[in-house]
Formats: C-alpha cells, structure tokens, sequence
C-alpha cells in the first residue's frame, strides 16, 4: 500500500509500506478521507514524532477485514474515528476507536474525531438557558461550539475571530455579534484593577489553542463566570491568575481525552443527520495524498474561505 511519511520538518513523501497486520480486536480500514488537524501542525513543523512517522488521525473509511473479537463492525460498513497512521490507503484501527457512519452523511460530515471533541467540550461547558457565550477562536472547532452553544440554549452569542471572513462565518453559524479583537472594549473586557463588576460575559469558550485567545477568553470572563478552555494548546502559555483570582471565575479543561467514548461520535452523526448540526460547510478544502504538505500549510496560511481542510484518498491510485 501507499503510505505518506513525515521524513524532516515540513516534508512528506509517499513510500511503499506492508498492508497492516490486524490482531483480534482490531479493523482493517480502506481510507476514504482523513481530516487534517492543528494538533499535528507542530509535528510537521518539526519533523519529528516519535509515536509514528505516518501523520492523520481523523480517519473515514470502509471496513476491509475484521479481528476474530469483533463483533460491532463487518466488512463494508463505512466508520469514523480516532487512529494514528491514517494518511495511507490503510491504516489499523482498535475497534474501540470506531463508530459507524449514517448512510445519510457525505464522508465530509462524518470526520468523528475532532466531533467527539467537539460534543465532550460542549458538555462540560455550562450554559444556562438565556445566557450570553462568548466564543473565542472561529476555526472549525469554533463555529461547531458556537452551534452546540446554541443548542444547549444560548440566548447570545459573541463571536470573536482574527480575520473579518471569520466574522462572516460565524454570522452563517448563528452568531449574533461578531469582533474582531480589537473590537472588544470596556465593559466587555476586565484584565486589571478592581472595577470588574457587573463587567465580562458569563461563559467565555476559548477554541483557537493561542496564548493570545486564551488571555483575550479570560479577560473576557465575568465575575463568577465560567472560562472553558476548547482549544488545544501545545505549548506552555503565562495566564493572568491575579484577575482571575479577584473574578472568581471558573476555567474548565475541555479538551476531549477518552478516545474510547465512542457514544459522542455517535450523537454527533446523530445531531447531523437531524440536519441540527451543520457539519458539512465547516469543511471547506481537499487535497490530494500528494499535497499534505500544502494541507499543513493552509492551516497557517489560511486561503480564501479555509475552515478545515481533508486529505482525499478516493481516486487515489
């Protein structure tokens, strides 16, 4: 098979690699598409990854061959999930780590990993019926946090993005406001003194993984107020503890971990099938096995419209 490998910072290149071996309790998936996360960017920058040479770990594809153990997956059945190695024509994925696919979903809607995230952080952040989100960060885990938000029964949301296109997206996802950073001012913003109250929002969601966002996302926060922490930070960032010790408020680590919990997969493909959730114009650029490469680049560069981009192995050959 044809597998893409990480060989130096900012390189990959198609090598010829054995189909994987499955053990008991795994599945054998045919790739169809793998999204591309920023959670890998800093990997491709490096070069380096001592966990797998092969990058992609938001795998949708078609069961090949099952282990003798399992019993929830057959041979056809298109799933999603979490699986390092998945920028290749297979990859070998434990059947924990999988979920199957609505016959209704296009393969772009179904990229369930980064929706299990998504679903787990809108969970663990409390919203009262009526309340004013803020969301801080306007990518793809952003404007899916600001439908959910929506869901769970925001009366306003705040949008809060760097470039004015983002400003427009979040508009088409249901935002009510959108600012760029500059554009948010007193009382909306409290990063020093003692005059704080009845200032900031109520729930701020930060989901772009900047020190920027995430200081812009607490001075935010009001009194008592809850700061949920979505975005996925690979670096170490210096917090304004002072503030948000005088606010009292809550921050909350949102971030998914239990790759297993198959059950959030489930009910988001279930809130896109319903036509609740609008997963299908949050990913916006494909690119072929062969530019990887440019699909890690757009995720700085940012082209005209980028949302989140997918590597397409379907008339790969």
């Amino acid at each position: 098979m044809k597998a893409f490998i990480l060989t130096g910072p900012k390189t990959t290149e198609m090598t010829e690699r054995p189909i994987p071996e499955i053990g008991a309790n795994d599945v054998l998936m045919k790739v169809r598409i793998c999204g591309v996360c920023t959670a890998e960017l800093p990997i491709w920058r490096s070069g380096k990854w001592p966990m797998n040479d092969v990058l992609g770990h938001e795998p949708v594809g078609i069961v090949e061959r099952v282990g003798q153990h399992v019993k929830n997956f057959a041979v056809g059945d298109r799933v999603t999930g979490f699986c390092h190695g998945s920028f290749a024509e297979y990859t070998k994925v434990d059947a924990s780590m999988l979920s199957k696919v609505p016959d209704e979903l296009e393969d772009i809607e179904a990229i369930g990993e980064p929706m299990s995230c998504m679903y787990s952080a809108a969970e663990r952040t409390p919203v009262r019926l009526g309340e004013t989100v803020v969301i801080v960060g306007l990518g793809f885990m952003g404007l899916g946090m600001l439908q959910l938000m929506r869901m769970k029964g925001a009366g306003r949301i705040i949008a809060v993005g760097k470039r004015p296109e983002q400003l427009e997206a979040a508009k088409k996802f249901g935002a009510d406001i959108a600012w760029l950073p500059d554009d948010v001012k007193d009382p909306y913003l409290v990063s020093s003194g003692w005059d704080f109250m009845g200032k900031g929002l109520p729930v701020v969601v930060e989901a772009a993984g900047s020190a920027s966002a995430l200081s812009l996302a607490g001075d935010m926060t009001g009194v008592m107020g809850t700061l949920s922490v979505v975005g996925f930070h690979t670096e170490p960032r210096t917090l304004n503890i002072e503030m948000w010790n005088k606010k009292s408020l809550t921050m909350i680590n949102a971030h998914e971990r239990d790759k297993s919990n198959t059950k959030l997969m489930d009910s988001m493909m279930d809130l896109i099938r319903q036509k609740k959730f609008n997963a299908r114009d949050m990913v916006t650029h494909a690119y072929s096995p062969d530019e990887i490469d440019q699909a890690f680049s757009s995720l700085i560069s940012k082209p005209e419209g980028f949302i989140k981009g997918y590597v397409d192995f379907r008339n790969f050959s």
